[in-house]
Order: structure tokens, then sequence, then C-alpha cells
């Protein structure tokens, strides 16, 4: 009889998204402050992978359903992981100068989070009227065909996870300025997710998402100045 992670391979990756916001939450309460610069970037650096995690995994159940059903019984958890690999790679990858850049820069030290989200909020409604939204948008249900074993199923899986994660960056790249903006504001991390979540689940309406994006950044650019 079939177990119930073998008919839904992806609950593992929805706990493991889980188990980020368990740990997003936790950080969320405490401040850890780092004496040299590159403590503070791979802390950041980490904090990036965690948050990617929590808000993409999620967004990524279509594809790690596909790669299971196109892959043998015997090896579709491996062909999961292969996926999750080439597609957390890609975000680990384009989060490293960002973790860098954050620290250099002293994103936290020049700017509040609010106004942050608020900068950020703006460059996503932006984003989301642009014609390379839709296009963005469009790419992200490109996919790889996949061979059935062998050493070319585990490339071909990793393969699939890195087209995933790259047209995925490229369509929700804004989303994550918000948060990186924000210095990794939890309050934008949990917008930021149910964006991306109508986003990739509901009928896209870009302008009707521009006009709740801009409300977003205007009221948090006001919000420190009525209070």
């Amino acid at each position: 009889m079939e177990t119930v992670s073998e008919r839904h391979p992806e609950l593992w990756t929805v706990a493991a998204s889980a188990g980020a916001w368990v740990i997003l939450a936790a950080r969320a309460r405490g401040h850890v402050h780092y004496e040299h610069l590159y403590a503070h970037a791979v802390q950041n650096w980490q904090h990036w992978m965690i948050m990617v995690a929590a808000m993409m995994l999620p967004l990524q159940i279509r594809g790690i359903r596909l790669t299971a059903e196109r892959s043998l019984w015997s090896r579709r958890h491996r062909a999961v992981l292969g996926y999750l690999l080439g597609y957390l790679f890609v975000w680990g990858f384009s989060g490293v100068p960002l973790a860098w850049g954050f620290s250099t820069l002293g994103i936290s030290h020049r700017i509040s989070w609010m106004d942050g989200a608020a900068v950020g909020f703006l460059v996503l409604a932006a984003w989301l009227v642009s014609p390379w939204k839709k296009l963005a948008a469009r790419m992200c249900d490109r996919s790889v065909p996949l061979s059935p074993t062998g050493w070319r199923a585990d490339r071909d899986c990793l393969t699939y996870g890195c087209v995933a994660g790259y047209t995925c960056a490229l369509n929700c790249w804004p989303l994550m300025l918000v948060c990186w903006l924000s210095a990794h504001s939890f309050i934008t991390m949990i917008v930021g997710f149910g964006l991306g979540w109508i986003d990739r689940h509901l009928a896209p309406n870009y302008w009707l998402h521009a006009i709740a994006a801009a409300m977003l950044g205007l009221g948090f650019s006001l919000l420190p100045r009525l209070s």
C-alpha cells in the first residue's frame, strides 16, 4: 500500500518550508551583532537561504510533482532532491553578492526597514506593469526532458532545478528585493510570500496587483511619519 509521502512527494518539501518559517520567526525576536564584516555577510547569506526555503519552496510544488511523475517510482524522492538542489543552488549563488552588499553598504543602518519595504514595493509595482513581467511569468513553465535512470537522470533533475531557479529568480526578484531592502523583515516576508502565492496560483491581473503593491509601498512610507 502506498504511503502518504509516496503519493505526495512534495510533503517533505512543505515541511522544510514550515521549518524555515519557524526559524525566521525565532530570529525575528532577537538581534545578533557581528564584529567582522565577513561574519556578518555569512550570517546574512544564511538568512537569505532560510528565507528562500520558507518563501520559494511552496511555490515549486508543481515542478516538484512534475519531476516525481516523470521519474521512475523507485527514485522519485531522489529526483525531487536533485531538483531542489539545482533550484537552491541558483538562489544561493545569487544571494552571495546580495549578502555581501547588504553587509558592506550597511543597508540596515542607512535606511529603516519600513523605508526599505516602501522602496521595494514601489519597484514591485513598476515591475508588475512592465512588459518583462509577462515574459518572465511565461518562462516559469519551462521544462527539460528527464532521463529515466543512471547519472543522466540525476544530471537532468539538477538541470531542471537550475532552470526552475533561474526562471523563478527572474520572475520573483522584486519580492526578494523587498525582503532584502527591509533587512529581512518578518512582516515583509509574509506579505511577499502571499503576493508570490497569488501570482503563481490565481489568474494574473498585473495592474490590480501593481495597485496593491503601490498602496503597500505608500503605506510603509507613511506609517513611520504618522506614528
